[in-house]
């Protein structure tokens, strides 16, 4: 990434010059200092111009304006991407859960799979997308590795096992959300009561979760909702 090589060229340029002059054992310190210092301070620069430019694709965003919202973020893409490890696929992510609220799953996918492992929102996008093509063994794949990153999601465990519910695998929806029970203990009561309808032979119940589960579009949005939205 272009910020570390800054900071390694300039840490050596330092090592080099005090080596030569003085020591290379008394230049050692000073070149890893200098090297530390222009690396927070650059980032600190970039990150608040990445961040500036953020702002205003999500204030397109919220105007409606998705199209132009998502160019704007392929372009801070484009110009910032290879500053900082993990900026490209953090703003994959971004762009491919926008694409995958607007249903345009075609265009969504290829960003979330390019998302940031940890963006565990955009793995389950991808997850769904793979439930959706009825591929469970690849769903079950890229749920593990969100939830190897992101353990304590409980919407996370709950969309994976209502995916395994639909498909009627209860089994192995009861076996996922054991699962996410475990790491999550008694801090996700949907969760909780999903499990215990699933053991007694009833309906996941997913409402709960409100509208970050809607974005997943594996149950209808209520028709408030959708003639909110429509306004």
């Amino acid at each position: 990434m272009i910020l570390i090589s800054i900071a390694l060229a300039l840490g050596l340029s330092v090592f080099a010059l005090i080596g030569f002059t003085l020591s290379w054992i008394a230049a050692i310190i000073p070149a890893i200092l200098v090297a530390v210092i222009a690396y927070f301070i650059l980032a600190r620069r970039i990150g608040n111009q990445m961040q500036e430019a953020m702002m205003k694709a999500v204030s397109e965003i919220q105007k409606g304006r998705m199209e132009r919202g998502i160019a704007m973020l392929q372009d801070i893409k484009k110009q910032y991407g290879n500053w900082q490890f993990f900026t490209k696929s953090a703003i994959n992510g971004q762009i491919g859960s926008l694409y995958f609220m607007k249903q345009d799953f075609a265009r969504a996918k290829p960003f979330l799979q390019k998302s940031f492992a940890k963006h565990w929102n955009a793995k389950a996008m991808l997850g769904v997308l793979s439930f959706k093509k009825k591929k469970y063994a690849e769903m079950d794949k890229i749920f593990e590795q969100a939830a190897n990153y992101s353990p304590k999601q409980g919407l996370l465990w709950s969309t994976w096992g209502y995916c395994h519910w639909k498909a009627g695998h209860n089994q192995k929806a009861i076996d996922v959300l054991v699962r996410g029970q475990k790491k999550l203990g008694d801090s996700d009561r949907y969760l909780i009561a999903n499990l215990n309808n699933l053991k007694n032979n009833k309906k996941m119940k997913m409402n709960g979760y409100g509208q970050e589960w809607l974005q997943f579009h594996l149950e209808a949005m209520p028709q408030q909702q959708v003639r909110y939205v429509r306004r």
